[in-house]
């Protein structure tokens, strides 16, 4: 049995036309009996929303950057809350002030304050990308310990436990269901993916950040040739 991880925007879904090509390519790759799993760091609700518009197939969902796992029926699998703590100790460094926006989200709520406990995800965005990288550096150098910051797109950071990330809840999940580790493959385009295509047989799409191209064995324009080069 082999597992297919895809991030899902500009991966998975990169417009209409492409995710109906990807979703005949994944029904296939299914019917024959292999996995298929979204790793997203979209919250559950985000997520939820797009698989409605778009009536796509999985076996398993990774939310929130690999905060937490799901099957296709919503049961939880694993979920890692960033400390109460630390997220409070994290909040004048986030300079919430000078952002445009921010909202935290938990297991199943995507639009929460700060002043929830048991936060799985924190998203700022702000006025520039120069100030969105500042923020994501010192972030990540003073609280590494306790989590991990992304730069993701729109001038905006998200942050979750160090605990996880795509490739630690890849690692969870495989073990759960017995998949070596040479029958896994992964392919994404940004920061967050960055662990999940060193750790596995990883790919990227052709308009990837450069970092995550420096891991990647091939560039694709669609999930779908890959699922294509998986079955040869």
């Amino acid at each position: 049995m082999k597992m297919l991880v895809s991030d899902y925007d500009q991966t998975y879904y990169l417009n209409d036309i492409d995710i109906e090509i990807n979703k005949k390519s994944v029904e296939k790759f299914r019917t024959l009996g292999h996995l298929f799993v979204i790793a997203t760091g979209r919250s559950y609700f985000d997520f939820k929303s797009k698989e409605d518009i778009y009536n796509f197939a999985y076996d398993y969902v990774i939310i929130n950057h690999g905060a937490t796992i799901l099957n296709k029926d919503n049961m939880v699998i694993d979920n890692y809350y960033i400390n109460d703590n630390i997220k409070n100790e994290m909040i004048n460094d986030l300079d919430i002030s000078d952002s445009i926006n921010y909202f935290c989200c938990n297991l199943d709520s995507s639009r929460l304050d700060f002043n929830n406990n048991n936060l799985t995800k924190i998203h700022v965005r702000y006025k520039s990308k120069e100030k969105a990288l500042q923020i994501n550096t010192l972030i990540n150098n003073k609280y590494n310990l306790y989590v991990n910051c992304y730069y993701v797109n729109n001038n905006s950071i998200e942050i979750i436990s160090n605990k996880t990330d795509k490739a630690k809840a890849i690692i969870s999940l495989a073990e759960k269901l017995n998949i070596q580790k040479e029958e896994i493959y992964t392919i994404g385009d940004g920061y967050s993916d960055i662990e999940m295509i060193k750790k596995f047989n990883g790919y990227c799409m052709k308009e990837a950040v450069d970092e995550v191209k420096k891991w990647a064995k091939k560039e694709y324009n669609s999930v779908s040739l890959l699922v294509e080069d998986i079955l040869k």
